[in-house]
């Protein structure tokens, strides 16, 4: 599972053009200060070696949950030191017009309602205090600052490909280590 936090984020810069390390800050709404990032390892290679601008051009669609509790974020850490996981711009997902609650009333239907495919911005981090983050949106629009810094090498992509999945594997070991001893303890 993963901490979603697509319909809070406001603003954002990320530099990938020291090789091997992404930094910068995220702004979302209902936080004092911004989140602070300083994790290990590259960018996807159309965002790798570049400094970007992340700003929010649309507001997300949201679903209405009657009688649901909003979810609590108060948990999240300003420091979001970690390891990258896929960070692109190049990802194409379906794109929706109507809002989350109607959405589902229509595909529970078995209707299709319209759609585009767009580029979303992806980005997934493993936070050494929060655990896995993840921000996808076709709402929000990135500007690339200055030159790039370098172009990763095939070899350089596939080995960050396999470091991403090394802690997709670390962090699901970690959760189902947490949801076992959920289990134990209500025994």
């Amino acid at each position: 599972m993963a901490c979603r936090l697509d319909h809070l984020f406001h603003a954002g810069e990320l530099d990938n053009t020291q090789l091997g390390w992404t930094i910068g800050w995220l702004e979302l709404s209902g936080f004092q200060q911004r989140l602070e990032l300083k994790l290990v390892g590259n960018c996807h290679p159309d965002l790798a070696g570049w400094t970007f601008r992340i700003k929010r051009v649309l507001p997300e669609l949201t679903q209405k949950c009657d009688g649901d509790e909003a979810p609590n974020y108060s948990g999240i850490n300003r420091d979001q030191s970690g390891h990258v996981g896929d960070i692109t711009a190049d990802q194409m997902i379906k794109h929706f017009e109507i809002p989350t609650d109607e959405l589902i009333v229509q595909l529970q239907a078995g209707q299709s309602p319209p759609f585009t495919w767009r580029k979303c911005l992806y980005l997934e981090w493993f936070s050494n205090r929060n655990g896995r983050i993840v921000i996808q949106s076709t709402r929000l629009e990135i500007e690339r600052i200055g030159e790039r810094a370098f172009e990763l090498t095939d070899q350089q992509y596939l080995l960050q490909r396999q470091q991403n999945q090394h802690e997709m594997n670390y962090f699901m070991t970690q959760l189902s280590d947490a949801i076992s001893g959920q289990s134990e303890e209500a025994e």
